[in-house]
């Protein structure tokens, strides 16, 4: 199943990056390696997140390090709706 991120998501992505790269450019790195990973996974085996809908109906999350990867299965491909930092407060973050 195709992945795709929403605008939000990549922005949310980068910024990540940023955060992390600035702190220790080996851990950013294996972050976004990360994140390939299991995008890969999430292509294969599109339920294996954990069920969000506490949040939003059908979104689905799978963990990366730290950050949540937050998703939903719509027309047959994933969207990767957001990344945030699973310290911060998610349902407050989901909202911006």
């Amino acid at each position: 199943m195709k992945v795709r991120f929403s605008g939000k998501a990549r922005s949310d992505l980068v910024r990540a990056y940023r955060y992390l790269a600035e702190r220790n450019p080996v851990v950013a790195e294996k972050f976004m390696a990360d994140v390939d990973l299991k995008l890969d996974q999430l292509s294969r085996f599109p339920h294996i997140g954990r069920d969000r809908s506490e949040f939003v109906p059908n979104l689905r999350s799978i963990l990366v390090l730290t950050y949540l990867l937050f998703y939903a299965i719509r027309d047959g491909r994933i969207e990767i709706v957001r990344v945030i930092d699973g310290r911060m407060d998610i349902h407050q973050e989901l909202q911006r």
